[in-house]
């Protein structure tokens, strides 16, 4: 399978590096010489127009907000299947609907991917019969929230124990996260949509890793999923099963036993 990637940060040059099968890269040129190195110089593009002629099946979107906003529709308009990471950029209702609307149109297809939480299957289960409360939480301890836009949202500096210090619907916390609670808006995607999903935002001293919790309310049976990271130093990689969720679903497509 043919597949493109838009971004080549670390989690698209980790998946250029474990996945064969790149047809293209949209990369700034500033990134040209590195991409070339792992995938070849033939797949690396610099422009959406020589992106889409490279024809791959699917894009992965590992970018930013902005680049899904500019580029997501129109690839789905030329019959190219998207899975994007940058989901905050569906916290723009504007942006939401759009993306939406060439989904439906087609003829490419938008599939969400779990990201850091692993897996939304339960999420999306429960969908199907009395899903009436969602509750994501994301942790960090405070040293690593104040490399994102929640130092100007709380005073971390004076969190000693466990606490929740920012919440509110999906929408309302992923608007002050443009590149941090992706993972949020897929499960409000999954489930009850933006608007009536709950986010929290905790911080906790005693953690040094990104965790995640996710409660589920419905009515084939209440659901608490809790995802741990490896330990890293604040500005460190946080390897997590976004890459491998990619991985998966791209795997997905040709396998003969799908799981």
């Amino acid at each position: 399978m043919r597949y493109g990637i838009v971004g080549f940060g670390r989690i698209g040059r980790r998946l250029a590096v474990r996945m064969p099968g790149v047809a293209a890269v949209l990369v700034r040129p500033a990134q040209v010489e590195d991409a070339s190195a792992i995938v070849g110089s033939a797949a690396v593009c610099t422009s959406l127009d020589a992106f889409i002629a490279r024809g791959p099946a699917v894009a992965l979107e590992c970018a930013s907000a902005s680049m899904l906003a500019e580029t997501g529709a129109l690839l789905l308009a030329q019959g190219i299947d998207l899975i994007p990471l940058s989901l905050t950029a569906f916290a723009d209702p504007r942006i939401e609907r759009r993306l939406i609307d060439a989904a439906e149109a087609g003829p490419g297809r938008l599939e969400i991917a779990p990201g850091a939480i692993g897996t939304l299957d339960l999420l999306a289960t429960a969908r199907e019969e009395g899903l009436n409360r969602v509750i994501y939480r994301q942790l960090k301890s405070p040293s690593m929230w104040r490399l994102t836009p929640a130092d100007r949202l709380a005073d971390l500096a004076s969190i000693e124990t466990r606490r929740v210090f920012f919440k509110g619907s999906v929408r309302e916390v992923a608007r002050h996260f443009p590149n941090n609670l992706n993972t949020s808006v897929g499960v409000a995607l999954a489930g009850l949509g933006l608007d009536r999903t709950e986010a929290e935002l905790v911080a906790d001293p005693a953690i040094s890793e990104t965790g995640h919790e996710l409660e589920i309310h419905a009515a084939p049976g209440n659901v608490v999923l809790t995802v741990g990271g490896r330990e890293v130093p604040p500005d460190g990689d946080p390897i997590d099963y976004t890459t491998f969720s990619l991985m998966r679903l791209l795997k997905r497509r040709e396998a003969r036993m799908a799981i």
